[in-house]
């Protein structure tokens, strides 16, 4: 009887893990993790030599930035996280207050300073490329940003943030099925790689998870966080080296349905005018998750100008 007991016991631990671990992202690299005053980080790190810090975007994970990890690692260290909320790391987020983008910079201090890390190149995507800009502003360790397809540098108007907001609550994420999701990821390529099929998968697996609701608001509270912390304005008061890099066919930056009449490449432009070392390189063929589609270019890039 304490026999049959003990395998059912099992039985139960084995399909609870299992359950738990079907509802994590798959990266096929080692995770790990360290406990932030925010909760625990997830993050994969390899190689050695100067520091490279990758930061994902809204709705993502570090996955996205898997192949730049792979390949730069030969020659420097490179780390990607998963933003509080995201993928391995904790999932309940209190912001304390702090509008989402400022907290996740303090994260991203918190990280560096804990992993003793003196100088770093910031890497982000989107919403994660606006982090960064505030975490640079912020922390005297970065030396240089690379900002691939960042948000943060179109301004929007308050009734525009209204209607952003409006449009993107919890509800609208829980809410969307295969189609949908299939067709969202389709809006950020040109040509879309054959490997995006395990970042879909992923997604849609999640819709299967009892913490689904809280990466969906974690989602909306990221809208939130992007229009709460605009960029813009303190670009001038970046002095380090600042690459922004843009997909030539990005459907997202601008938005398309505000503001129509502004095209991708002169947003990137103007913006890096106001920065004092700002440059711009301009990707063909390329949509929004331009560092995944064009994951080749976009490494001899970050090569090139970290070198």
């Amino acid at each position: 009887m304490k026999q049959l007991i003990t395998i059912t016991c099992l039985m139960i631990f084995l399909s609870t893990a299992a359950a738990q671990d079907s509802c994590l992202p798959k990266y096929n690299m080692p995770v790990k993790t360290i406990e932030l005053s925010s909760g625990k980080l997830a993050y994969v790190e390899k190689g050695k030599g100067q520091t490279i810090l990758f930061i994902h975007g809204l709705g993502g994970n570090l996955s996205h930035w898997l192949k730049s990890v792979n390949e730069l690692s030969s020659a420097y260290t490179c780390i990607a996280i998963d933003l509080p909320g995201y993928g391995w790391s904790d999932k309940n987020v209190d912001t304390k207050g702090k509008d989402r983008l400022q907290f996740y910079a303090d994260a991203i201090a918190e990280f560096l300073k804990k992993k003793k890390i003196k100088k770093v190149v910031l890497v982000g995507h989107s919403m994660g490329a606006q982090t960064a800009i505030i975490a640079a502003l912020q922390n005297t360790c970065v030396t240089k940003l690379i900002l691939a397809a960042p948000a943060g540098l179109e301004t929007f108007t308050e009734k525009e943030g209204e209607l952003l907001i409006a449009s993107t609550p919890a509800s609208v994420f829980e809410k969307q099925d295969e189609a949908v999701i299939r067709n969202n990821f389709k809006m950020n390529f040109v040509q879309q790689p054959a490997d995006v099929e395990q970042l879909i998968q992923d997604r849609l697996q999640m819709k299967r998870c009892s913490n689904f609701n809280i990466y969906c608001e974690t989602v909306s509270a990221g809208v939130k966080g992007m229009l709460a912390h605009p960029v813009k304005d303190s670009l001038q008061y970046l002095q380090i080296p600042v690459l922004i890099v843009f997909g030539a066919n990005d459907l997202l930056i601008p938005n398309r349905y505000l503001h129509a009449s502004l095209k991708t490449e002169e947003l990137a432009k103007q913006s890096a005018a106001l920065i004092p070392k700002g440059k711009v390189e301009m990707i063909e063929k390329a949509g929004h998750m331009v560092p995944f589609e064009k994951n080749n270019e976009i490494n001899i890039i970050i090569k090139n100008f970290i070198q």
